[in-house]
C-alpha cells in the first residue's frame, strides 16, 4: 500500500465514525463513552455555574433576550434596585464557596446532621448582612424586601449540596463509574465491519486485514 493510499485509507475510516456519530450510532458511544462519561464526572462536581448564578443573584443583574431569543444577563441600571454593593457581594462568595465545592458533595454526612449545619449557616448569614447592610448600601425597602429571599435561596442550594453527600452517596457512585469505565472494553466487536468495506470499491483494497491474503 503507497503512503497516498494509507491516507486515503485512513480518511476515509475518520469519516466512517463521524457519520456514524450522526446517526446516533450505537457503537458510536461506546467508541468515545471513556470521555463522555469523564466529562460527566468533571460536570458533577464543577459548581461554577451555580457560583455565577449566585453572583448574578446578588448583583440583582437582569436577564434579557436579543432579537433571536438568545439570552444574556446585563447589569441593573438602577442603584436603587440593586440590594447588595461590590462589597455585599464579594463577602457572600467568599463564605458560599466554602459549602458549594466538590470537598462537601463528596463527604459522608447523615441527614440529622445536615439540618442544624445549614440552620447555622443561615444565622450566620443572616447576622453578616445585618450587622453590615450600610456597608453593603441596603439603603431602601426594596432591598430590605428582597434580602431575606436571597438568603433562603442560597441556603437551598448548599443544603441540596449538602444531600448529595448523604451516606457518601456521591463518591460511592462516581468510584463505581469510575471502576465501570475501567474495565469496559473500547467498543463492542463488530464482525461484519470490514466485511461491510470489502463492498465499498476502493476501500476493498486498502482493507488492512487483507493484506497478507495478497
Amino acid at each position: 500500500m503507497t503512503p497516498q493510499e494509507e491516507q486515503q485509507y485512513l480518511d476515509a475510516k475518520e469519516a466512517e465514525i463521524a457519520a456514524a456519530q450522526g446517526q446516533g450510532n450505537p457503537y458510536a458511544t461506546a467508541m468515545f463513552g471513556g470521555q463522555h462519561k469523564q466529562n460527566l464526572v468533571e460536570w458533577q462536581l464543577d459548581f461554577r455555574p451555580e457560583l455565577e448564578d449566585i453572583e448574578r443573584l446578588l448583583r440583582s443583574d437582569i436577564l434579557e433576550r436579543d432579537e433571536d431569543g438568545k439570552e444574556f444577563w446585563v447589569r441593573n441600571p438602577n442603584p436603587g434596585f440593586v440590594v447588595f454593593n461590590n462589597l455585599g457581594v464579594n463577602d457572600i462568595i467568599r463564605q458560599i464557596r466554602m459549602f458549594l465545592n466538590k470537598n462537601k458533595v463528596l463527604s459522608n454526612y447523615q441527614l440529622e446532621e445536615i439540618k442544624p449545619r445549614v440552620q447555622m449557616l443561615g444565622h450566620e448569614l443572616r447576622a453578616l448582612i445585618y450587622n453590615n447592610y450600610e456597608s453593603y448600601d441596603i439603603d431602601n425597602d426594596y432591598k430590605m424586601n428582597n434580602y431575606p429571599i436571597i438568603v433562603l435561596t442560597l441556603l437551598d442550594m448548599i443544603d441540596s449540596a449538602y444531600r448529595r453527600a448523604i451516606n457518601g452517596e456521591e463518591r460511592k457512585d462516581l468510584n463505581q463509574a469510575r471502576m465501570v469505565q475501567q474495565h469496559e472494553p473500547i467498543a463492542p466487536p463488530n464482525i461484519n465491519f470490514y466485511q461491510q468495506d470489502q463492498r465499498k470499491g476502493v476501500l476493498s483494497k486498502m482493507n488492512p486485514f487483507s493484506w497478507g491474503k495478497r
